[in-house]
């Protein structure tokens, strides 16, 4: 009995966070309101107009009834016994009247004072009500009401006691009480709310099945396309009924996400093997025009020179996209690792500021540094954060304008060390912005680069348990914050 009592509130409240999540999703807010609504509000309806209809049947029934005693009653007082006194007369009807324990039998004369009645009860004290105005008037006319002397509900039919010759000598009034008549009906109030209920709980339940076949599963396939649209390409959607359009559907984004996996396992390959390749040969083209600029020989001319300089300065740079492309092709592949060891940030931080700030004059820019705490150690990899903090400042170089400032700053909080680089160059539009942390892409900007260098900076950082902020407005400048747990995990 407890495990029940346990799966049931196990199931209500899985229920109950089924309903929290899709209660006000665009399908199920339709279905609620094209079809749980319309079933409730039809249901509503029926059990009331069921209601109504009863009601009206059962009393309609009744005042029949009435209605056929007291013209039986009145045809029997005219053509028998209205020769006689109206006192006597009335008299012989009351005691000839037989249906006692159903109803009621009331003489009175036009003045309004009722002679006999059949229950005893003192009859000056009956009120005066429609029927009997109606009656005098002679118009046969029913009322429902409230009894005076027992407070029970009642009905009553009055007719008009006329001689043989058409003349109206005094009222006969038959009154049966409702109280059975509305126990019945309560009862079949009941059935009909029990049956309206029912209707509603069972479009509820078939509502739930359809939420939880139709609503849920999609709300599932929704999230994990949205990985699979993010790269995670061994996703995979648990199929369900093979045989309708939602098997179908997982079944097609599987086989596309397995396309997919395949064609981006092919690009990374070959991004890893040209980039391979060509490490070789750029190696070399370096190392000679290294040498040859180092040499200066007296028969090389200024042009020579200067192209064998441009042949260094290019090299570099493709060696540095190469190494780039290797990054990405890395941690596309999941064999991205650090060499975490204990460092001191702030130190390799000012080498790779003090490195730059001879690269940056040549660029008429200036660098300003300005150091808080005098060194953090922090577990990391030296190396790849070097990395890191070369990208974000060369970037910020790349896009200050001539005669520009940079400024850079360490900051120390409980929890974290903050590495601050700020320029004041062109910014970066509202619309690149959320986009210029991913891999390979450049935006409007005209600068020469790859669009590879904040992506790899990015994965760094978040290897180290660290975040990487970019804020920037487009023609005031851009600022970048690193920030690095002082304790990591492993």
């Amino acid at each position: 009995m407890k495990k029940m009592v346990a799966r049931l509130k196990k199931r209500a409240v899985e229920f109950w966070q089924l309903l929290r999540r899709t209660l006000f999703s665009g399908i199920t807010l339709r279905w609620l309101r094209n079809v749980f609504g319309a079933i409730l509000i039809a249901s509503i309806l029926m059990v009331t107009f069921f209601c109504m209809f009863a009601q009206n049947s059962y009393y309609n029934m009744v005042r029949a009834r009435l209605r056929a005693d007291a013209q039986n009653l009145e045809n029997y007082y005219s053509n028998y016994i209205s020769t006689e006194s109206f006192t006597s007369a009335a008299q012989t009807m009351v005691d000839e009247f037989e249906d006692t324990t159903l109803m009621e039998l009331q003489i009175s004369d036009l003045s309004g004072q009722v002679a006999f009645s059949s229950s005893g009860f003192p009859l000056n004290d009956m009120q005066e009500t429609p029927d009997l105005t109606g009656a005098r008037l002679n118009k046969a006319d029913s009322w429902i009401g409230e009894h005076t002397a027992t407070g029970e509900k009642i009905m009553s039919y009055t007719v008009p006691l006329q001689d043989s010759y058409g003349n109206t000598q005094g009222t006969l009034r038959l009154l049966t009480s409702l109280e059975l008549t509305d126990a019945l009906l309560l009862r079949l109030y009941l059935l009909a709310a029990v049956i309206g209920l029912s209707v509603i709980l069972l479009t509820g339940f078939s509502g739930v099945y359809f939420i939880k076949s139709i609503i849920v599963p999609v709300a599932q396939i929704n999230d994990i396309a949205n990985d699979i649209a993010k790269g995670n390409m061994t996703r995979r959607i648990e199929k369900y009924n093979q045989d309708d359009e939602l098997g179908k559907l997982c079944a097609t984004i599987n086989a596309m996400a397995k396309d997919l996996g395949e064609s981006e396992k092919v690009k990374n390959d070959f991004i890893s093997s040209v980039s391979h390749e060509l490490r070789t040969p750029l190696t070399a083209i370096r190392g000679w025009s290294e040498t040859m600029i180092a040499t200066q020989s007296e028969e090389m001319d200024a042009t020579t020179r200067r192209g064998i300089e441009v042949i260094y300065k290019e090299t570099e740079r493709l060696s540095k996209l190469v190494e780039e492309l290797l990054d990405t092709s890395r941690i596309q592949n999941g064999r991205f690792k650090l060499m975490v060891a204990p460092m001191d940030v702030v130190a390799e931080f000012e080498d790779t500021v003090f490195m730059m700030m001879e690269r940056a004059r040549l660029e008429n820019v200036i660098i300003e540094y300005i150091p808080e705490p005098d060194s953090v150690e922090i577990l990391g990899d030296k190396n790849r954060l070097k990395q890191v903090f070369f990208n974000i400042i060369d970037n910020a170089v790349k896009h200050s304008e001539t005669d520009g400032k940079i400024e850079t700053a360490v900051t120390l909080t409980e929890t974290h060390v903050c590495l601050r680089i700020q320029d004041h160059g062109e910014g970066i539009s509202p619309q690149d912005l959320p986009f210029v942390k991913q891999m390979f892409y450049k935006g409007n900007s005209q600068k020469r680069g790859s669009g590879i260098g904040l992506g790899v900076a990015d994965e760094i950082v978040r290897k180290h348990g660290g975040t990487l902020e970019i804020e920037s407005e487009l023609g005031v400048g851009t600022t970048v914050i690193i920030s690095l747990p002082l304790s990591s995990q492993e």
